[in-house]
């Protein structure tokens, strides 16, 4: 500890000589975590090598420098994702942001949802989809469904998402599910905003033509929903619309 400041000093100017790898160990031989992560902090905004990186990310946790280990995971292009994200989840940090951010860069989304529910860190679920990336929601909607998330969860969630999201790709996450009665509230608020996109309608005839509700007046009287989408619906799944089907194509 007393020398620390010397060598924090000293093995930037070496680790070409040393190597950078010969270093790391050396300091964590000695189990210094912060001698590692000023060592590290000096030379890691220059260095493509992917173990600089990952020791820095690691020596960042340990000594409780959570903003930098977000910049770093934020920044970096050179760390491996996988072996990040699995240290991460490990390390079961107070703030699950760093984690948030290398799971949505490397389409890790699906994995990063079943972490956060099943380790009782629901509101960083919340967090991620309201406000760090809403165009996710369809990746989250499917993971919390597969690991038996309750529906009211679900649906109140899809409600409180205000950004930019694919309907499309709600939709059939929820659909190859069998869960689709679960977007109807969402869908009926569209419907008092205005909302003329046909998938928000393909969607709505496809919930009333599973649940019976009046779907021969909806396929007859709505001018937004695709009649070729819809169409293939109903004749998959009631029979008995199969006639008017042939009428919407």
């Amino acid at each position: 500890r007393t020398n620390l400041h010397v060598c924090v000093h000293v093995a930037p100017k070496y680790h070409e000589q040393r190597t950078t790898v010969a270093l790391i160990e050396l300091f964590e031989s000695f189990k210094s975590d912060e001698g590692l992560f000023y060592f590290l902090g000096s030379i890691v905004n220059f260095s493509q090598e992917p173990e600089v990186h990952y020791k820095y990310i690691e020596a960042a946790c340990k000594t409780g420098q959570i903003k930098e280990v977000e910049r770093i995971c934020r920044e970096s292009n050179f760390y491996d994702p996988e072996r990040v994200k699995n240290f991460l989840k490990e390390a079961r940090l107070g703030d699950q942001l760093p984690l948030i951010i290398v799971c949505d860069r490397f389409d890790f989304v699906h994995d990063l949802v079943i972490y956060l529910f099943k380790n009782d860190l629901k509101k960083y679920i919340e967090i991620y989809v309201q406000k760090v990336n809403p165009s996710r929601l369809p990746v989250v909607v499917g993971g919390l469904l597969d690991v038996d998330c309750g529906d009211d969860i679900v649906r109140n969630l899809i409600m409180t998402v205000r950004g930019n999201f694919s309907t499309d790709e709600l939709v059939a996450e929820l659909e190859k599910r069998n869960r689709l009665k679960i977007l109807l509230p969402w869908l009926e608020s569209r419907l008092h905003e205005n909302v003329t996109e046909p998938a928000t309608f393909n969607a709505l005839g496809k919930v009333y033509i599973d649940s019976n509700n009046n779907p021969e007046r909806f396929l007859r009287e709505n001018p937004y929903y695709d009649s070729i989408v819809v169409g293939k619906y109903c004749e998959k799944r009631d029979p008995n619309l199969a006639p008017m089907y042939s009428a919407l194509i």
